[in-house]
């Protein structure tokens, strides 16, 4: 009886997250102007930012991990290689993204920090695949 009870409030809670994501998701499609997958959009923004930031941004490291980490907690479910009956986190990583979002609001996210902040340093160096597509005028 203890199991199936547990097993209940893990499926509420991996339902609550699921939910969540996929509105913390659309906020982030609206903020970039991208028609799907805004989370994706706001880490690919991050790697792209300048190696400084990092060492700027106190939290750039934390946020940049624990988006990845809550995609793929939502990637895993939606493609049901994880199920919501097992155990896949708690409600703190709701509670994370509605706070993302009022810093978000409040222009105190790590990328709102970083579009005020000037840096005289370079941006990370292309790859070398990104240098043969931009000769190619493929990129």
């Amino acid at each position: 009886m203890a199991g199936s009870k547990i097993k209940g409030q893990t499926r509420k809670t991996n339902e609550r997250f699921f939910d969540e994501y996929k509105i913390f998701d659309e906020i982030l499609c609206e903020r970039f102007n991208v028609p799907e997958h805004g989370v994706t959009e706001y880490i690919k923004r991050m790697k792209e930012a300048v190696t400084e930031a990092r060492e700027a941004i106190p939290e750039w490291d934390v946020t940049y991990q624990r988006l990845k980490n809550i995609k793929k907690r939502s990637d895993g479910l939606k493609s049901q290689e994880l199920t919501f009956d097992d155990f896949q986190g708690k409600d703190e990583d709701v509670v994370w993204m509605n706070i993302f979002c009022e810093k978000m609001d409040a222009n105190a996210d790590p990328l709102s920090k970083y579009s005020t902040m000037s840096f005289t340093y370079k941006r990370r160096s292309k790859t070398l695949l990104q240098r043969i597509m931009e000769a190619l005028n493929l990129g």
